[in-house]
């Protein structure tokens, strides 16, 4: 295998899971009817893209297809589990006629359902040191969304949302918003509350209350929707209507901080959009000769490797990354042959050419939300000894990736490969921990130097010890300063935490 291109990454996809076994018989010494030849199980891509004569998915897939039936999609699933998963000695035994594995409504069979069912039944049960799942990872997905996130466009508002609970009350704060989106051009900030959603409370759960505050948190329809918003103990409402927007991943700045000047990288997702940015955001720290680098990764659920690894060569510069492994693509071991070293190198996703910054240590604001990609950004780094100090909370703990692989018009990720760095160091399944824990300050924007975890970093440069400086950050804070107290669990889809291998032809 050559490529070097990873992807480490709502709606109806969720969830996880997993690697076709063969054996070619031959006679022996008695005739072939005492000992006949065994018959050798159908491959995946011999069974591929024989859908069920009922999904609505297929009309989606990106090859040729044909009628069949829901038992030819489950026979392509175990034969894509038992040829790629990484743990496939670990998939339970299913039993494909269960009614779990067919799924109906009103006497309608639900496609998605049945294959999410199976699908998920087949993942590894095993659980780490601290007692989770190994594989939290694996997902499906509609393959025209799956696409849409890859090129960053989506429809929506365009914030990122943070859920927590106050007092046994719900509580989504917006922790992130997008620039050029529907939510920036309605004011929407950093820090704000949502109370409700046309007039539905985020804290009402009968039926009608939460379908009706989902439809406009996700809308399905093109309508305007009212948000009552509290902000600073003022309550304001809001209108926008969801759009099909191009995010943008990238924002980027120059602290002067005394004789420092210091770069500050905003990073959200290794997609394919970002890399323009990313070495605007490169060229830029070169020419105004920065002393110090800040990435924040703390929303950055992952993406393409080789985005990962061109910025890791971007820090690092030629002198140290020049020849030396990136990431160790290790498969299980019925795939050994597969496995292989990609290299540091300068060429992005598309071969675009970073910078060279030469940097011996940088900071990394990291939380539960940093996860794959860019963790294999990190661990990277360190394989080559550049320090990475990380600022924030522990990261998801994903050492995994995938191809994604199409089938029937649903893309399938089950997890097929773990990376470890150029000094086999990996294996983080539980998540990296920070060298300094500072929690996510929600009442500051994002760039900020005054924000918790960014304060903590510049100080940190200045020779203070991190007790010091996270002691510093968290007195300086006002009573509007809510975010420190609960940090909050970032709402996005599972599937978004993951980094993957661009698809083989």
């Amino acid at each position: 295998m050559t490529s070097n291109k990873l992807f480490a990454y709502s709606s109806r996809a969720i969830l996880m899971s997993a690697f076709v076994l063969f054996l070619a018989g031959c006679g022996g010494g008695g005739s072939s009817q005492d000992n006949p030849a065994q018959v050798k199980p159908s491959t995946s891509k011999e069974l591929a893209q024989i859908c069920a004569k009922e999904s609505p998915y297929a009309a989606k897939s990106s090859k040729p297809s044909q009628q069949g039936e829901l038992a030819d999609e489950k026979k392509w699933i175990k034969a894509y589990m038992s040829e790629r998963y990484l743990w496939y000695k670990d998939i339970p035994q299913v039993n494909e006629d269960d009614s779990r594995y067919r799924v109906l409504n009103n006497g309608v069979l639900d496609v998605w359902g049945s294959l999410l069912n199976y699908f998920s039944d087949s993942k590894t049960p095993l659980k780490t040191a601290i007692g989770t799942l190994v594989d939290k990872f694996s997902f499906i997905i509609d393959s025209a969304e799956w696409n849409s996130f890859v090129d960053s466009s989506l429809r929506g508002y365009g914030f990122k949302l943070k859920t927590s609970t106050q007092g046994g009350q719900k509580v989504l704060t917006v922790a992130y918003v997008y620039p050029n989106t529907p939510a920036k051009n309605a004011g929407v900030a950093r820090g704000d509350q949502v109370i409700s959603i046309d007039g539905a409370s985020v804290n009402d759960t009968s039926t009608e209350a939460t379908n009706i505050f989902n439809e406009g948190l996700r809308p399905t329809k093109v309508a305007p929707h009212q948000f009552q918003i509290l902000r600073a103990g003022q309550t304001l409402n809001i209108t926008m209507q969801a759009e099909v927007i191009t995010l943008q991943q990238v924002e980027y700045k120059v602290l002067n901080v005394g004789s420092q000047k210091i770069g500050y990288l905003l990073f959200n997702s290794h997609v394919p959009g970002a890399e323009a940015y990313l070495i605007q955001a490169m060229t830029y720290f070169k020419q105004q000769a920065i002393t110090d680098l800040v990435v924040d990764l703390r929303y950055n659920g992952g993406g393409y490797l080789a985005i990962a690894n061109a910025l890791a060569y971007s820090v690092a510069g030629r002198e140290k990354a020049q020849g030396k492994v990136f990431e160790w693509t290790q498969f299980s071991e019925k795939r050994s042959s597969e496995n292989y070293a990609m290299n540091f190198s300068s060429l992005g996703l598309n071969n675009q050419a970073y910078p060279s910054l030469g940097l011996a240590k940088i900071y990394v604001l990291a939380t539960g939300g940093t996860c794959s990609a860019s963790e294999s950004f990190i661990n990277g780094l360190r394989g080559i000894d550049v320090q990475v100090e990380l600022i924030g909370g522990t990261t998801c703990g994903k050492p995994y990736g995938f191809y994604p692989q199409d089938n029937c018009g649903i893309t399938y990720a089950a997890m097929e490969l773990e990376g470890v760095n150029a000094k086999l160091e990996g294996r983080f399944s539980d998540g990296m921990a920070p060298q300094c824990t500072v929690l996510d300050d929600l009442s500051r924007p994002l760039g900020d130097a005054s924000e918790g975890m960014l304060s903590v970093a510049i100080k940190r440069m200045q020779g203070q010890s991190c007790s010091q400086a996270a002691g510093l950050a968290i007195s300086s804070q006002d009573l509007s300063g809510m975010g420190l107290r609960d940090e909050g669990v970032l709402l996005r889809p599972d599937w978004q935490s993951n980094k993957f291998l661009k698809a083989k032809p």
